[in-house]
């Protein structure tokens, strides 16, 4: 095992307890080549000629820090214009950037999204069209560029979601009845309740033809593409429910039901929509008397992402964050894009401490534990869990898929 000082982020700083490295085995189905397998796919659903080329489409694109987006999108973008159409790309994420056309422009540029590498325009817009309403009465509201093209492709991951379970949760759906609408449709669909919005919301654009297909995505527990599949309008529904069930057998999670404290070395709004997947550190944290796994006493969250922007959302989730976190939120960002979701308290600022160390002395005292017995693990962040880092007391008895690190 390889001993690591929890004070590695400072110089100077006596060391609290040692972690050490181990690492998981997690299942690794892997796409050779995400770019060629989504031209692929989009070339042989055009050639269908559902819509008469030369037809505006627009190519919706999310704020999420997937792997490989930015060469997918390209080629997306390449296929539509192989088969006759005129296509561009539209910012699809609710309140993030700011909601304002630069702040969108700029997010979609830190994941390598601009009309240089997709050879198309990328037209951002804050202004938003109704495009109808569910049968429980919720308007739809989509970006405006979107809903005047012929139609629209929408690209997004499949994963759980951070605060609700249903047949659609985080995917291309999403992305249509949250993404496209900027803030009005986020405070909309949250309020509403996303389990019965989103295939409602998603109905709505179906039956006004505003939708030609969506590409979806699967990740595996490394953060590289798994999957990728394209889901036609007819089929929406049932398709993207059985690719989300995949999804659930990819996500990696903890393995531990009770943990004394996690360090969270960065979260962001480019790794999850909550900063932290609230999947991986406790739904309770959002939901506090759920019920929901794992337990942890302390969460201390050390650095934002600087694909977030200065977004973050989820600070709230941290029992305990560094200075140098604190010192990099951009709060006007951080509150609308919490209020516009519904959850305000993920705004909220955790104890703020000097540093690491300083962080892990304060959660020993807060719970009152040893250094020598605590249960305590330290990762990357909530998306790359194949290595981490534990306590000693972990180390006695990992359970799988992990093992400890030889050397």
């Amino acid at each position: 095992m390889k001993a690591t000082r929890a004070c590695e982020h400072e110089q100077g700083c006596k060391k609290v307890f040692e972690f050490f490295d181990v690492e998981a085995t997690f299942p690794r189905p892997k796409e050779a080549n995400p770019g060629e397998k989504v031209a692929v796919l989009a070339g042989k659903f055009t050639n269908l000629r559902r819509l008469p080329p030369p037809g505006r489409i627009a190519v919706a694109v999310g704020s999420r820090g997937i792997t490989a987006i930015g060469e997918m999108t390209a080629s997306l973008v390449g296929a539509l214009k192989a088969g006759g159409y005129d296509p561009f790309v539209v910012p699809a994420m609710g309140s993030h950037g700011g909601e304002t056309p630069e702040g969108q422009l700029k997010t979609l540029a830190s994941l390598g999204i601009t009309e240089e590498t997709v050879k198309a325009p990328v037209i951002a817009t804050s202004e938003v069209v109704s495009a109808g309403k569910t049968r429980s009465g919720v308007e739809v509201f989509i970006d405006k560029n979107a809903f005047e093209a012929d139609a629209i492709v929408p690209i997004n991951r499949i994963k759980p979601h951070t605060a609700f379970r249903g047949r659609l949760e985080s995917g291309p759906a999403k992305l249509l009845a949250v993404g496209l609408g900027k803030s009005r449709s986020a405070a909309l669909m949250h309020r509403a309740g996303l389990a019965t919005a989103i295939p409602e919301a998603l109905q709505v654009l179906i039956e006004a033809e505003k939708v030609l297909f969506g590409i979806a995505i699967l990740e595996n527990p490394y953060g590289e593409t798994a999957h990728i599949e394209l889901v036609a309008p007819q089929n929406w529904l049932e398709e993207e429910s059985l690719l989300l069930n995949r999804a659930w057998e990819l996500y990696p999670r903890l393995p531990w039901e009770k943990l004394d404290i996690l360090v969270v070395e960065r979260m962001g709004k480019d790794i999850s929509g909550t900063g932290m997947d609230l999947n991986v550190i406790g739904m309770s944290r959002r939901f506090p008397g759920s019920g929901t796994l794992p337990e942890i006493g302390r969460v201390i969250a050390l650095e934002l992402t600087a694909g977030s922007g200065g977004n973050a959302t989820g600070l709230g989730y941290a029992d305990i964050v560094t200075r140098k976190l604190a010192g990099a939120v951009n709060w006007e960002k951080t509150r609308f894009n919490c209020a516009a979701s519904g959850f305000p308290e993920a705004a909220r600022l955790p104890f703020v401490s000097l540093g690491e160390p300083d962080a892990i002395k304060k959660a020993l005292s807060d719970l009152n534990i040893s250094s020598k017995h605590v249960r305590a693990a330290k990762i990357p962040d909530t998306s790359h869990l194949h290595k981490i880092q534990v306590s000693r007391a972990l180390t006695e008895d990992l359970p799988e898929p992990f093992h400890k690190c030889a050397g």
